[in-house]
């Protein structure tokens, strides 16, 4: 069975409780036994000194032992008490007061106070031998400790009847004041549950938002509106793709159909036909390849493989890879800065992002335009920098181009995710990728830190 919060709460709160109680129970009980068993003994000390008084104006007077015993159990009067006279041979002088067997005899040889045991009654003594002059005795003052007992008992009685008490008050009280603490959390709960995907945009309303639970809620609507931007980006990613994926498919759909459709066709008409549908393949896996990427890469899915490589000579063979569809257009692509520039890092994924970087550069370069690469190498860094002359992009626009399938220029044939795959790579290598404020065209700029 599982209990519930204020049960929990309830069932913690009384055995705390009743720690505390019985300790303080305990602790008063041994208290009093001991401030009472201090009360008696101060005052059959007093009665013992009393008791020799009587004993020392006694044999001042010039009466024997047994004379000044039965003198003095004449003038000390204790009748709760019990009043003991011995010779230091154990003879019995006088024994009066309370009673108290005959035949008991107190310690000779050493003073005591102690409690004994005598018909199943606990009995306090005090005792000591005593020399005056050339007399010597023992005396004894002995107290019942039944009356000391009575009182302990019904201190106790009522202290257990003041614990039950108290233990239903606070079981009551905890079982209330745990209602009226979870209350808001309940409130919170329905809150929550109105929360559906229908109504994504519901948040919790705490009455409090300076203690735990608004501060709870607060948390809590932080993380709500977190998740709504991720299935907001999560939507808006599906239908993007959607977009961009339905334009090479409706292609070779398409061309399939208008090829199937016609009669008999030459050799020249299929091959034209299959130039397009295999260009349009081309772009699909291109995009369908970037997609792949980026989705591994938000599910941290895609672990860099580290291995030591030259960012120069990196950057070199990527311009000289693409340095082809920039001779198309007519376009200078110039690589140049340090050499030797050793990193380690994934050789695929910065190859991928220097690539897209570059290729950015050529389809929005002028014709017959110029593009360059440098790389400048410092102690701490290593900075890529690939500058076209292009229109550029304007100020208001510097971050929006690294989001995905963003396409400033209508013209453009990519799918905007070459700029956010190449920020995202230089992210996952503890850089940055930016853009930088130029007089014309596009200034990138990657800054990837020497570990």
């Amino acid at each position: 069975m599982t209990w519930s919060i204020r049960a929990r709460l309830t069932a913690w709160y009384s055995l705390v409780m009743i720690a505390v109680l019985a300790t303080s129970v305990l602790a008063v009980a041994i208290v009093q036994s001991r401030l009472g068993l201090e009360r008696i003994d101060g005052e059959l000390q007093r009665l013992m000194l009393t008791l020799e008084g009587v004993m020392r104006t006694e044999f001042n007077e010039g009466l024997t032992m047994q004379e000044a015993a039965d003198e003095a159990s004449v003038e000390v009067v204790a009748p709760d008490r019990t009043l003991v006279l011995v010779r230091p041979d154990g003879a019995l002088l006088a024994m009066w007061g309370q009673g108290f067997p005959r035949d008991w005899r107190p310690d000779l040889a050493r003073p005591i106070v102690d409690t004994i045991v005598v018909d199943s009654i606990k009995h306090r003594v005090v005792s000591r031998p005593v020399v005056y002059n050339d007399h010597g005795y023992v005396a004894a003052v002995i107290l019942s400790l039944a009356g000391l007992e009575s009182e302990h008992s019904e201190m106790l009685t009522a202290l257990m009847a003041g614990i039950l008490i108290a233990l239903v008050v606070a079981t009551a009280g905890g079982w209330v004041v745990g209602h009226q603490t979870l209350r808001p959390l309940t409130d919170l709960s329905r809150q929550a549950t109105a929360i559906t995907e229908h109504n994504p945009t519901g948040r919790l309303r705490a009455p409090n938002s300076g203690d735990e639970l608004g501060r709870f809620a607060t948390a809590f609507n932080d993380l709500l509106d977190r998740l709504a931007t991720v299935l907001h980006s999560q939507r808006q990613f599906m239908a993007d793709a959607s977009h961009e994926l339905r334009t090479p498919v409706s292609v070779v759909r398409t061309t399939a159909q208008v090829t199937l459709a016609r009669g008999p066709r030459t050799g020249d008409d299929y091959r034209e036909s299959l130039t397009i549908v295999a260009e349009q393949s081309a772009r699909l896996a291109r995009l369908v390849d970037a997609m792949f990427l980026l989705s591994r890469a938000e599910a941290q899915g895609l672990p860099l493989v580290l291995e030591p490589l030259y960012i120069d000579d990196l950057v070199a063979e990527c311009a000289r890879a693409l340095r082809v569809f920039a001779d198309e257009r007519g376009i200078s692509l110039d690589t140049s800065g340090a050499t030797e520039t050793t990193f380690s890092g994934d050789n695929t994924l910065l190859r991928q992002m220097v690539g897209n970087l570059l290729d950015n550069a050529i389809r929005h370069a002028r014709s017959n335009g110029r593009i360059s690469a440098t790389v400048a190498s410092t102690p701490t860094a290593i900075t890529i920098t690939i500058v076209d002359d292009g229109d550029g992009v304007s100020p208001d626009q510097r971050e929006r181009i690294f989001q995905r399938f963003v396409r400033l220029d209508s013209r453009s044939t990519g799918a905007g995710l070459g700029l956010p795959i190449a920020r995202w790579i230089a992210e996952a290598h503890g850089g940055q990728l930016t853009l930088q404020p130029s007089a014309s065209g596009a200034c990138f700029q990657v800054i990837l830190p020497i570990a």
